[in-house]
């Protein structure tokens, strides 16, 4: 049997476990090349997927044609693509096996898979997944083990300071690229949905507004009463809110606005507090600040002396027809 580097292929008689399929066929399975110190030693042996070279050249899309039957753990950690495309002939994907891919935005699964282990993108920049399966009257295990490995509970969050930074809000208002969410896509159809909710009992729920949305009759009804339920499922502050950004700016979720206006001085304060002029000027150009709001950002914009940011301020402020006083006017 040919050895390739990036491949581990197990027969009947290395014992393997076997397939659902022929006796005799081997399960091939893509694994991560044995621990490094030196990540680059780790991209230089899966070069092919890793590098996604071509003619010196950094491919941003890769389909993997290799009958491949296993996506292994951590398969394709520090991986340099920007989107993958896994084919039918793919039954797992084990758990990590996107982790830790900072580049990687868009995975396209294949029609085969039948089961997925957690914590897929886990540290992961992916935006999009695409899941190609037929969904039928009912979510199958397969759709439905693939919502467990990409959602999880808040309670694994991990907060290195009690106060509130918003950290995932500020980088998506500076980025425009999603942190708490992810678009699932299936036929041109698409849901947004949160990274972590409150408890795994609504997965339940997670699952239903997937195929509304996804497979019946009445999409766009389906993601507004959607977008409504997910607000009921968080309880982290900082995670709805960061949520609630992405909902609004990249869903016009009105759910989201509502939220979003009801907490707005709280959330100004947090962006002002880290001195994070481009996060904040962005908040208050959505035009989502009442008069308190405004009047109780101003001050700490002003002492932290986010220029742009007080300048939008005063902006706003005019709007509202508040006057300005003397000592924090420009």
């Amino acid at each position: 049997m040919k050895r390739i580097p990036h491949i581990k292929c197990r027969s009947k008689k290395k014992g393997a476990k076997k397939m659902p399929k022929s006796a005799n066929e081997e399960v091939r399975t893509i694994y991560r090349p044995p621990y490094s110190v030196d990540a680059s030693a780790s991209v230089k042996m899966l070069k092919k997927y890793y590098d996604a070279r071509k003619d010196g050249e950094i491919v941003d899309v890769v389909t993997l044609t290799e009958p491949y039957n296993i996506i292994g753990s951590n398969a394709f950690d520090f991986c340099h693509v920007k989107e993958i495309t896994i084919p039918d002939t793919v039954t797992q994907l084990n758990r990590f096996a996107f982790a830790d891919c900072k580049t990687l935005k868009k995975i396209t699964l294949g029609k085969g898979i039948k089961k997925c282990g957690e914590d897929l993108t886990f540290r992961s920049g992916v935006q999009e997944i695409v899941w190609t399966k037929p969904i039928k009257e009912d979510v199958d295990d397969a759709l439905s083990s693939l919502l467990y490995g990409l959602i999880r509970e808040e309670s694994s969050i991990f907060y290195r300071t009690d106060e509130i930074r918003l950290n995932k809000g500020r980088i998506f208002l500076n980025t425009g690229k999603a942190q708490k969410t992810f678009l699932l896509t299936y036929g041109g159809r698409s849901i947004r949905l949160p990274k972590c909710i409150n408890k795994y009992l609504n997965m339940f729920v997670i699952q239903d507004m997937v195929y509304a949305a996804l497979a019946s009759g009445t999409d766009k009804t389906s993601r507004s009463l959607s977008y409504r339920l997910i607000f009921r499922m968080m309880q982290d502050f900082q995670n709805k809110a960061s949520v609630a950004l992405e909902l609004y700016i990249l869903e016009g979720s009105s759910d989201a606005k509502r939220y979003l206006q009801n907490n707005a001085a709280k959330i100004a304060k947090a962006f002002a507090e880290c001195g994070d002029d481009v996060a904040l000027s962005k908040f208050v150009s959505l035009g989502l600040m009442d008069a308190e709001a405004l009047l109780y950002t101003l001050p700490v914009a002003q002492e932290k002396e986010l220029q742009t940011s007080v300048s939008y301020l005063l902006d706003e402020m005019r709007k509202c027809g508040l006057a300005v006083p003397d000592s924090l006017s420009l």
